[in-house]
């Protein structure tokens, strides 16, 4: 599942303005990969109807630390992109640890 960043009211160099934006992983069935792109778009009003959105570049430690913060397990970074997965359900029903 791919989340797309909003840079336009969030200062995105916070691990925490991130975390807003990405859903916590108990809301996501159990073994969903969530990708966190390293660009976010920043909307430019009028001037961006002409021109396009703009783009911001995120930090991948502030990507990773929100990721975590939601309760993502399973990290991994690549490149420009970041991604993980909610835990994964046991055969019994239950959730495992991360």
């Amino acid at each position: 599942m791919p989340v797309r960043l909003d840079a336009t009211t969030a200062d995105l160099e916070s691990p925490a303005a991130v975390a807003t934006q990405v859903p916590h992983a108990d809301t996501l069935a159990p073994g969903t990969v969530v990708v966190v792109g390293a660009v976010a778009v920043k909307k430019r009003g009028t001037l961006g109807r002409l021109l396009g959105d703009g783009h911001v570049k995120v930090s991948r430690a502030a990507r990773c630390t929100a990721l975590l913060a939601r309760g993502y397990v399973d990290l991994t970074a690549e490149g420009d992109d970041v991604w993980a997965a909610t835990s994964a359900a046991k055969a019994d029903g239950s959730s495992r640890e991360a």
